[in-house]
């Protein structure tokens, strides 16, 4: 499910990404996570974090603080890049939350953010994915040959 998503930096990092670096990105994200964080990835090249993280609550008079909210984030580490993608997997955020969501992992996390995306990127993805479901829906085996085997 591809949504907002953020590209960040390590603040501090002298040289490549270790795993002693994964492993403190791992436990300061531990720290506020609201479910356990598990790294569902961790290839020579990426890996990757997934999670539930609480939702900062916006402060607008039109709405009532949101409850205990949170979101399911999956955060992909670029080891030869020293790079990092936050994504928030929800589409039922405002942007600001999104957006306020990330930066928060990303001060937790070391992380410096020098990238969003934009409307206009995320619409080509969204639109990519509904073509696709479209074709599916008419012909479920169509999709399932071209792609490779997921086992």
């Amino acid at each position: 499910m591809p949504c907002i998503f953020c590209i960040a930096v390590f603040a501090v990092l002298a040289t490549a990404v270790t795993t002693a670096v994964l492993d403190q990105l791992e436990s300061r994200l531990a720290t506020e996570a609201a479910t356990p964080v598990r790294r569902t990835t961790d290839s020579s090249s990426v890996s990757r974090f997934e999670f539930e993280f609480p939702v900062p609550t916006l402060h607008s008079s039109r709405r009532r603080p949101d409850k205990a909210m949170t979101a399911p984030v999956a955060l992909t580490v670029y080891k030869r890049y020293g790079r990092v993608r936050i994504q928030v997997l929800t589409h039922d955020l405002q942007r600001a939350q999104t957006e306020a969501l990330q930066k928060r992992i990303a001060a937790l996390a070391g992380l410096e953010i020098v990238e969003w995306s934009n409307p206009r990127t995320e619409r080509i993805v969204h639109e990519a994915i509904e073509t696709e479901s479209k074709v599916e829906a008419a012909d479920p085996g169509t999709l399932q040959q071209r792609r490779p085997s997921q086992n």
